[in-house]
């Protein structure tokens, strides 16, 4: 059971929060003098444990309120092929909020903040009475959030400050989330969003502009993001610039799947697997980077 709720809780997507996380402290961490340090090191290591916690409890919780949309769309996950029950998940998904507060709570130096912060997003997302999931505007403003939320929970854990480096990396990835990832995400399930009363973008006025929007958004992320970082921030090209690149091959799989109507889910959401490879290979670079930087 335990892991039909992990696989519920979508394992890529942890694994990126957890990335984000990383960073934060990574890039706080400079600033800790070694006398500190050991310190530092222990509050991070309960605030990501913590932090996954708070993940796989708001995408469990998404998971036990998109039923009815993700059968719609053919989903292959536990709860919409009917292997692991709902009660058991919505259960699970309680235990695993009080853990991320006690959790949050031990490793303390306001940890616990971005928790409660987190964890109130991903109620906002998925639950009534606020459903951000239904309107694409919701859907990227609440994104936005559990992406700021989770490098500040970071930087917050490591005990030290925002760096400019960190600030400007964090800026442009959660801009990436929101302007590009909330978008495509819905490419390859109009059919099932709608049979699931939601009114995105892509519901409510056509796949068509929600792939204008997505190629807007991917653009203008990966120009204005390395922009940024010249101007303020040289170290967080190592990232911004992956970033750039992610854009255009977002724009390439948005047109590439538009010219093939016929394609099914899994072709039609080529879009959205762009985008998030581009998040990891962005964080997974940034790590080392600011380490050394």
């Amino acid at each position: 059971m335990a892991r039909l709720c992990w696989s519920e809780a979508r394992p890529s997507v942890q694994l990126v929060f957890l990335l984000r996380f990383a960073v934060g402290a990574v890039g706080a961490v400079g600033s800790v003098s070694a006398v500190q340090l050991p310190q530092a090191a222990g509050r991070t290591v309960l605030g990501m444990a913590s932090w996954w916690c708070a993940v796989a409890c708001a995408y469990l919780l998404n998971g036990v309120t998109d039923v009815r949309e993700d059968r719609a769309n053919g989903s292959r996950r536990p709860i919409a092929r009917g292997d692991l029950p709902v009660r058991t998940a919505a259960v699970v998904t309680a235990l695993l909020a009080g853990a991320a507060l006690m959790l949050g709570a031990l490793a303390g130096n306001g940890v616990l903040v971005w928790v409660v912060g987190f964890l109130l997003l991903g109620w906002a997302y998925s639950a009534p009475p606020v459903r951000a999931k239904q309107s694409s505007v919701l859907c990227a403003l609440v994104v936005f959030g559990l992406g700021a939320t989770s490098y500040a929970a970071g930087v917050a854990a490591a005990g030290s400050g925002w760096t400019a480096t960190g600030a400007v990396f964090g800026c442009v990835m959660t801009a990436w989330m929101a302007l590009v990832g909330s978008l495509v995400k819905d490419l390859g399930d109009a059919g099932g969003d709608a049979a699931g009363g939601r009114r995105t973008v892509a519901v409510v006025h056509g796949v068509a502009a929600a792939r204008a929007l997505a190629v807007a958004g991917a653009v203008l992320v990966g120009a204005a993001g390395t922009v940024a970082a010249a101007l303020w921030a040289p170290l967080a090209l190592v990232g911004t610039v992956p970033v750039a690149a992610g854009a255009v091959w977002v724009v390439a799989r948005v047109v590439r799947d538009a010219r093939r109507e016929s394609a099914d889910r899994q072709q039609r959401r080529g879009a959205y697997r762009a985008f998030m490879v581009t998040q990891y290979v962005a964080n997974l670079l940034m790590l080392p980077a600011l380490a050394v930087g």
